[in-house]
């Protein structure tokens, strides 16, 4: 079955007009992202794999005519050029991480001489988070600022939990996303009688948290002061990004302590009032009765202050387990494989900014200036997949001048740069 058909389907289902066709539990969990899912804001992320982009151009140059036989050849000659180019700068990446991270790994069991551990914790971390930001940079991603983390102390959306976090616990802290569409999940309202139903989230695509403790912190797991931590998560809804902060606690919303606390008051007073009774009615047995009548109405309130408390624990028991089943399922890595993954990330970023590049310029007949080509590549992206991007021109055009595949003039104007034996030969217009 199709996903657009199993979309159809399921969203049929929850309006209660049709068999259910996927699991409630994995709707409401994690949601799911339409194929034409609507972004929040213009990002320059590419998303779209190498591999089909460059299929998708080639293509596209055959269908419009837009090169000669010649100029198809030197367009698949300029991407191997690009890729051979960007697999070294990613295993340039891979070694410097490998060289910065080995003092910082918590997850490493090799050990450190104790004279070289301050020393080589302090200057690696510092490296190790200037190279991070860069690697992220080049995957596309934007860095959070602290007031945009600290909007979301507090507040939860529907799927969330409130937490509180305490920043000062941090040495370094670092939260970049990508990615800022719009998700759909599962919900109830009071107002709709409390059936299953569909609503739009603000969600980001992919979350990296990148932190560093000042202090030991222990709370279902043991974080040691001085590690370099990396996480990297899936859909996470814009107001949830405090959840993935470690040193952070629950907060019960002033409703949820009127649960816990109206019950047990209520009982304690409707205690309180039978004995008062009690006491009108066996007012002449008052002062032989009086010790125990106190005696027990101290132990009714003991009873219901008990009962307030373990119903207070487990409120947030069912938060912890809403945060720990959120987090189960949306966490794709940590550490030195989230570090993988986000290199991988960057260098398909550069690949494929570089390839479209090199292709808009080939399908020009004449220099271009960099704002004709950025509106092209930009047009290009949005002919085939139907997103808005913010193409960075500044870095595809670093690769392409480093690889030589392009010129630019004195007048600023870029234009491909003539194969050896070729001169006078180029591209035809599309």
């Amino acid at each position: 079955m199709s996903g657009s058909v199993d979309r159809i389907l399921t969203n049929w289902s929850i309006d209660g007009t049709g068999p259910l066709t996927r699991g409630i539990s994995e709707v409401s969990t994690s949601g799911w992202i339409d194929e034409d899912a609507a972004h929040w804001s213009i990002e320059p992320f590419l998303p779209i794999e190498t591999q089909t982009l460059v299929e998708y151009l080639s293509n596209r140059v055959e269908k419009t005519a837009g090169l000669d036989p010649a100029g198809r050849d030197a367009f698949q000659s300029a991407v191997r050029k690009i890729t051979e180019h960007v697999a070294a700068k990613t295993s340039q990446y891979h070694a410097q991480f490998s060289d910065r991270y080995h003092a910082v790994d918590p997850d490493s069991d090799c050990k450190i001489p104790i004279d070289l551990q301050s020393e080589q914790v302090v200057d690696h971390s510092q490296r190790l988070m200037a190279l991070c930001d860069q690697i992220l940079a080049d995957a596309a991603y934007q860095k959070l600022s602290q007031e945009e983390i600290e909007k979301c102390v507090g507040v939860s959306s529907h799927w969330g939990v409130p937490m509180s976090a305490n920043f000062g616990l941090f040495q370094q802290l670092a939260v970049y996303a990508r990615g800022d569409i719009i998700g759909r999940r599962c919900k109830r309202r009071l107002q709709n009688l409390y059936r299953m139903e569909m609503v739009d989230v603000a969600i980001y695509q992919r979350l990296v948290v990148l932190f560093q403790l000042a202090e030991d912190h222990e709370r279902g797991e043991m974080l040691a002061a001085g590690q370099f931590h990396l996480r990297i998560f899936k859909n996470i809804p814009k107001q949830d990004v405090d959840m993935l902060l470690p040193g952070t606690q629950v907060r019960l919303s002033k409703l949820d302590r009127v649960k816990v606390i109206a019950p047990s008051l209520g009982g304690w007073l409707l205690s309180l009032q039978k004995i008062s009774r009690f006491v009108l009615v066996t007012l002449a047995l008052a002062a032989y009765y009086s010790t125990a009548l106190v005696i027990g109405l101290i132990l009714a309130g003991i009873g219901y202050c008990v009962k307030s408390f373990f119903s207070y624990f487990q409120t947030k028991n069912r938060y912890l387990l809403d945060l720990t089943r959120n987090l189960y399922f949306q966490k794709l890595d940590t550490n030195a494989g989230a570090a993988f993954q986000i290199i991988q990330q960057a260098g398909r970023q550069s690949t494929n900014e570089a390839s479209l590049a090199y292709y808009a310029l080939a399908t020009e007949p004449e220099p271009v200036s960099r704002r004709r080509l950025r509106r092209k590549c930009e047009r290009l992206i949005r002919e085939a997949i139907e997103v808005e991007i913010d193409f960075r021109v500044d870095r595809a055009l670093e690769t392409l001048l480093q690889l030589g595949l392009v010129t630019e003039g004195v007048d600023n104007k870029l234009s491909l740069a003539a194969a050896p034996g070729r001169e006078g030969e180029g591209g035809v217009a599309e």
